[in-house]
């Protein structure tokens, strides 16, 4: 079962909650749920950051300084925004919006459901709301299983350690990409609440966000598909997808809702049409649609400087 932990002080108290299922994001239930028990807030202490080699190592691999050369380029000079960030992992290694909570006195919520990832994230100290839950893919409350994943130490010196740490059970995993590591790890099973993301924003009372960055091992696209268009309005949208399936369908949803592609690398970066942050990054040079060339073994990126993608 997964614990809640409210730290007060040196001293540590847990809850065990779990939240009742079928209710729609916007029940008062849920949101009152998740308000009591599932949310913490912003720490007023110090950041507790490390610079572990580890972390150094994973920073440059993955797709981290892909997305990062984005949301830099993206919010540059821009105070104060609002961000989201599932599938936060501790709060660092990887982390899409550390760099504009630390430089740009930005604020948000960070979402992770996995045990010692929430742990580990609560204790370096973010400026952001936490919650050790995951959000729901279906738009209603669910009681989720997920599994922890501890990898071998070769792996984790290979910028893995955090990258498979839960994967959530129950959603299809479109790719065969993380088989072999899921396969050499060792697995730990338990029940995680999970809430659409309508029931976070009433939670907190946002209907802004700046940036929403998901992670969350194969369901992003149907996460997204529950955002309450109506009640919020979003600017950016960084979202992993580990398999070029339906991704054509995707990016015309988003087209739908007034979204350009302006870059994918397996992370996908939507702006919304004539945003500031768009006209910023198109008055920058090195902004240009990104495109992939991929196969299993190797990446390579390309720049393509003709009309972007609508």
């Amino acid at each position: 079962m997964v614990m809640m932990v409210t730290w007060i002080g040196e001293r540590q108290e847990e809850a065990q909650e779990l939240v009742e299922e079928g209710m729609p994001g916007d029940d008062p239930r849920a949101v009152s749920h998740l308000r009591q028990y599932w949310l913490q807030a912003p720490s007023t202490l110090p950041y507790n950051l490390g610079g572990s080699s580890l972390y150094v190592s994973s920073m440059r691999g993955d797709t981290w300084s892909f997305v990062h050369h984005y949301v830099s380029r993206l919010f540059a000079g821009e105070h104060d925004g609002f961000f989201i960030e599932a599938g936060a992992l501790d709060g660092q290694m990887l982390s899409n919006s550390l760099w504009l909570e630390q430089e740009l006195d930005w604020t948000g919520l960070l979402i992770e459901p996995d045990t010692s990832s929430y742990m580990a994230l609560i204790s370096k100290h973010r400026k952001a709301w936490t919650s050790n839950t995951c959000l729901s893919h279906t738009g209603l409350t669910k009681r989720s299983v997920h599994v922890s994943l501890t990898l071998p130490p070769g792996l984790r010196a290979q910028g893995w350690y955090m990258k498979g740490s839960s994967y959530q059970l129950g959603v299809t995993m479109k790719t065969h990409r993380y088989d072999s590591y899921l396969r050499s790890g060792e697995k730990s099973f338990y029940l995680v609440n999970c809430f659409p993301l309508h029931t976070y924003l009433r939670a907190l009372n946002i209907t802004r966000i700046d940036l929403l960055s998901l992670d969350t091992q194969g369901s992003e696209m149907d996460i997204i598909k529950t955002i309450p268009w109506a009640e919020v309005k979003v600017r950016v949208v960084v979202v992993e997808i580990v398999t070029s399936k339906f991704v054509s369908q995707f990016v015309e949803y988003m087209k739908r809702f007034g979204f350009v592609l302006v870059a994918h690398y397996n992370d996908y970066v939507f702006v919304q049409e004539g945003d500031a942050a768009l006209t910023r990054l198109r008055s920058q040079a090195g902004w240009q649609l990104v495109v992939v060339n991929q196969t299993e073994e190797e990446h390579t990126i390309t720049a393509k400087t003709e009309t972007v993608v609508r």
